[in-house]
C-alpha cells in the first residue's frame, strides 16, 4: 500500500480485498496487520475514480460479515470514510456504500447506533429518490 508505483498500490488494494472478502477470520487478520488506515488514506479528491472504487469495495469487504461483526474500533475507523463516500456522485461508489452500510446496520443495534451517530443517515435517505435504481 505505501508503493511508490501507483499499479502496484492499486494491485495490493484489490488483493487485499480478495482476501478479506473470503470471511470474516481473514477480514479480523488483516485488520489486526493494521490495513484499515492506510487504505483510508487513499481517500483524496485526487484519487483515480477506478482506483477509488476499488478502495471503496475493499471498505465493504471490511463491512462484510456479521458473525462476527467488525470489531466496534474498526467500525469506527470506516464511519468517516464511509460518510466521505456517500456524498460521492458516482453510482458505483454510491451503490457499495450503501452496501457497507447495510451490512455494518445488519449487525444489531449497537452496530446501527454508531452510523446513526455518525450522521451517514441524512445522506442515505436522499437516495431513496436516486435516479438509478441501482443505488
Amino acid at each position: 500500500l505505501q508503493s511508490v508505483n501507483h499499479d502496484v498500490r492499486e494491485q495490493a488494494v484489490w488483493a487485499l480485498g480478495n482476501i478479506i472478502g473470503d470471511g470474516p477470520q481473514l477480514r479480523d487478520y488483516v485488520i489486526e496487520l493494521g490495513v484499515v488506515k492506510p487504505l483510508l488514506k487513499f481517500l483524496k479528491p485526487e484519487i483515480p475514480l477506478n482506483f477509488l472504487r476499488n478502495v471503496t469495495w475493499v471498505i465493504v469487504n471490511l463491512c462484510r460479515n456479521k458473525d462476527p461483526p467488525p470489531h466496534p474500533s474498526t467500525i469506527l475507523d470506516l464511519l468517516p470514510a464511509l460518510q466521505y463516500l456517500i456524498r460521492h456522485s458516482d453510482t458505483n461508489i454510491l451503490v457499495d456504500t450503501v452496501w457497507a452500510l447495510s451490512y455494518l446496520t445488519d449487525g444489531g443495534n449497537d452496530q446501527i447506533q454508531m452510523v446513526i451517530e455518525a450522521e451517514i443517515v441524512p445522506y442515505l435517505v436522499p437516495l431513496l429518490s436516486h435516479g438509478d435504481v441501482k443505488v
